[in-house]
Parts: structure tokens; C-alpha cells; sequence
């Protein structure tokens, strides 16, 4: 039948996807791109950061600064809570570890009043520093010759002395009341291996509210042992100091030195 001439012309039928394309093969390139699709999304959700620092945590969480006494990493050595201030540091002194700042000295000593040994009641012996370090964040603290800072992240300024020893300094603005009771909740979360504990308990420290938590845990094989003192500055500022060395020299006397310089030297931000 002819299309009258006032119509336009009617299209020529097109032909089904299935007369064109096999249907079993259509089957085979849906699947292939439903395979696709769920690669991309395993990839993209199992895909790890090695920088990312992630590790085991308590059951808690990730806890930040703002909710308790700061911690100097009271989990394991590579994570912490978040800092509420502050950004990487640096020293200066004999060792050249880093470039001078305005705020730098070369040496230092001399113990600060309210002085502490472990257990926060003074000690014996002078304390004696061969740097300062001035951190952004606004505190000071004398560095015993062969200390270094190290780094800064989330829990704080991470500093490295001889003999496998270490320092972490956190910090935070809305400290708790309670120190022990705060050190006491946190262990809950701890999930350093072989952890025992030694001591939580109220410190003189400075007439601060301050407590000690000291524990021992193992690393590579290797038995260390932490204080980590938290102290409450005011209602606006803490500070946690986490100072690490192998329990086999706990008792030496280079480590009694370098605890007492730590403590007696640290002020902080006025």
C-alpha cells in the first residue's frame, strides 16, 4: 500500500536487540558488567593505607583530646586521642637535630619548684638538661643530652633519647577533673601487648592535680615499661607526659636522671 502523498513516510520497522544479538550472549555481557561493578567497589572498600596509621582499638574508639585527661598513647606507640591545639616542633642544641628557633636554647637546667621523682614526692640530684624544646603548642621541656625531637601527630610531640627511651607529650583544653579516675577508665581500652599494670594513683606534682599510670608491656620481644603522668593544669589546659624505657634499666640511674629532668624542667603554656 502506497503512504498518501500528504503523510510522511512511515519508518522502516526496526529489528529486536534479541533478532540481532543472540539473547544467551546478551546474558554473558550483563554479567560481565555486574562482575565489573562489584570489583570496583571491593576494591575501593578493602583497599588499605599503610599511612593511615589505623590499628587495634579499644572498644571505645578513637577518643578525642576534648573528652578526657590527655594521654600520651596509652593504646599502642603508632595511634592516640586527637589534640585540641598545637603542630610539629623542633629542638635545637649541641646535636643539631634541628634548625634554631627564636624560642630555643642551647642548654638548660636547673629543677623547677614542686620537683617529682616517680612517685611525684622529689628526688635526689640535679636536673640537668642539654636543650630546650619550646613547642608550638606553647609548653618547654629540657631534653638530658642525647634526646631529640622526633615528630608530631595526633597524640602529640614524640620525642627519642639513647637506649630504645621515648617521650610523648600530649595536651588538651577540656582536661578532666579526676586524673586517677580518668587513668583508671582508659585502661579499659589498652591493647599493648602483655600489658600489666603497676600503679594508677594520685602524684604531687606542682600542687596540680596530677596521677601516674605505670605499666609494663612487650614490643619486638622486648619488656618496657611507661609512666604516664597526666596533670591538670586548670580547668582549660592538661597535660599527659608518657615517658617509655626498657624495664630492665628502669632502676639504672641514667633513667632516673632523665624521668627527673623531664618532670622538673617541663613548664607549660603560660
Amino acid at each position: 500500500m502506497m503512504t498518501p502523498p500528504d503523510l510522511p513516510a512511515r519508518p522502516a520497522p526496526r529489528a529486536s536487540i534479541t533478532d540481532v544479538v543472540p539473547r544467551r550472549t546478551l546474558v554473558v555481557i550483563a554479567l560481565v558488567v555486574v562482575l565489573a561493578v562489584i570489583g570496583t567497589v571491593l576494591a575501593l572498600t578493602l583497599g588499605g593505607d599503610d599511612e593511615s596509621g589505623g590499628g587495634a582499638q579499644g572498644a571505645g574508639g578513637d577518643r578525642t583530646a576534648a573528652e578526657s585527661t590527655p594521654r600520651a598513647d596509652t593504646r599502642n606507640d603508632e595511634e592516640g586521642g586527637t589534640r585540641t591545639d598545637g603542630t610539629a616542633t623542633a629542638s635545637t642544641g649541641t646535636d643539631g637535630s634541628a634548625a634554631a628557633s627564636p624560642d630555643s636554647t642551647g642548654t638548660a637546667g636547673g629543677a623547677a619548684p614542686g620537683s617529682s621523682s616517680d612517685a611525684g614526692d622529689g628526688g635526689a640530684g640535679k636536673a640537668e638538661a642539654a636543650t630546650t624544646h619550646r613547642g608550638k603548642q606553647g609548653y618547654s621541656i629540657g631534653l638530658p643530652a642525647g634526646w631529640k625531637f622526633k615528630s608530631s601527630d595526633a597524640a602529640g610531640d614524640r620525642f627519642t633519647g639513647p637506649n630504645g627511651q621515648k617521650l610523648l607529650i600530649g595536651w588538651t583544653t577540656t582536661p578532666k577533673d579526676d586524673p586517677v579516675a580518668d587513668w583508671t577508665n582508659q585502661e579499659r581500652f589498652m591493647v599493648r601487648p602483655k600489658y600489666k599494670r603497676i600503679r594508677i594513683e594520685a602524684v604531687e606534682y606542682r600542687g596540680w592535680k596530677t596521677a601516674d599510670w605505670e605499666f609494663t608491656y612487650v614490643d619486638g620481644g622486648v619488656t618496657y615499661r611507661s609512666v604516664d603522668r597526666g596533670t591538670v593544669v586548670n580547668d582549660g589546659l592538661g597535660y599527659g607526659l608518657m615517658y617509655t624505657a626498657r624495664a630492665d634499666a628502669w632502676d639504672g640511674e641514667q633513667r632516673t636522671d632523665t624521668w627527673r629532668t623531664l618532670t622538673e624542667t617541663f613548664r607549660p603554656k603560660s
